[in-house]
């Protein structure tokens, strides 16, 4: 989804309202299904809400990852394609440990089974560290379905990030971790594996959190601003509920027939009680 807070840095308050702008009104300018029982006005206020609720979880995206960068201490790289090797699905599989496996670091170049698409990379060089993120906004459980690959991906990106970053020229990485950054914390994933908005501060020990408060403060007052004019439509229309309708509903007639007649013995056959053979009359010679 490409908005135009795609290349501005999300830590001003500046770049925020202007980005909160740009939401709201590529949400308002959309194309929106009508939906027949609720009318088109209402079809379009809730659309555009949907639209804003959604767009918000890339805006905390790119803020959370605007303002890691904006320290200086981390260089951040966004949406990247890391292979899943065939060995380091093997190894997981194999039910090591955790803390086996933070022992291990695999080539990125080996056989790939397939290939996911991270969200964040964060990088300290100085520290040798690196960390494979999964951004969700969390105000809602991920479905179980859309869990799991997940979680498997994240795991497998820790055995393989270290190689992968060295050929982009990070050398030196020696502690990696991965996790989803579950903001709200409502997202269903597993705890070991996730960090929500408020350990956010002290999981990178700098404050980014307030970054994405001020991200979310924003797009509500924007989008309530625009809410009165949004549902006065529909809040006029309410004065002119349609009149009830009388509806009649037809009977199919009944057409007894062949097939009918031979369905209605086997229904009486199949009702029936449990019968016995009748007397034995013996063998007639």
């Amino acid at each position: 989804m490409t908005t135009p807070f795609d290349t501005t840095p999300l830590v001003s308050a500046a770049a925020i309202t202007r980005a909160s702008r740009a939401v709201i009104d590529n949400a308002m300018a959309g194309d929106f299904p009508i939906d027949p029982i609720i009318g088109p006005d209402l079809s379009k206020s809730l659309s555009v809400i949907n639209s804003v609720v959604k767009r918000h979880g890339l805006m905390l995206q790119k803020s959370l990852a605007d303002a890691l960068a904006a320290t200086g201490r981390f260089e951040v790289l966004t949406e990247v394609a890391l292979p899943i090797t065939e060995a380091a699905n093997a190894l997981l599989a194999s039910q090591n440990s955790d803390r086996d496996l933070a022992k291990i670091k695999l080539k990125a170049d080996s056989a790939v089974l397939r290939m996911v698409t991270v969200d964040l990379i964060v990088v300290e060089t100085e520290a040798g560290w690196a960390g494979v993120y999964e951004v969700k906004r969390g105000n809602g459980a991920t479905e179980s379905a859309r869990r799991r690959p997940i979680e498997h991906g994240l795991k497998a990106a820790r055995l393989v990030v270290a190689d992968y970053l060295s050929k982009l020229g990070y050398e030196g990485i020696r502690n990696v971790t991965s996790a989803v950054i579950d903001v709200y914390g409502a997202s269903g994933f597993s705890k070991d594996l996730k960090v929500t908005g408020e350990e956010l501060d002290e999981h990178f020990g700098v404050p980014v959190l307030a970054t994405l408060e001020a991200v979310t403060a924003e797009l509500h007052r924007t989008l309530f601003a625009e809410m009165r004019g949004l549902l006065a439509p529909t809040l006029a229309s309410l004065s002119k509920v349609p009149a009830k309708t009388d509806v009649t509903v037809v009977a199919p007639t009944r057409q007894v027939g062949r097939e009918e007649a031979v369905e209605d013995s086997m229904v009486r056959i199949l009702k029936a009680r449990p019968s016995g053979p009748g007397p034995w009359r013996g063998r007639v010679v």
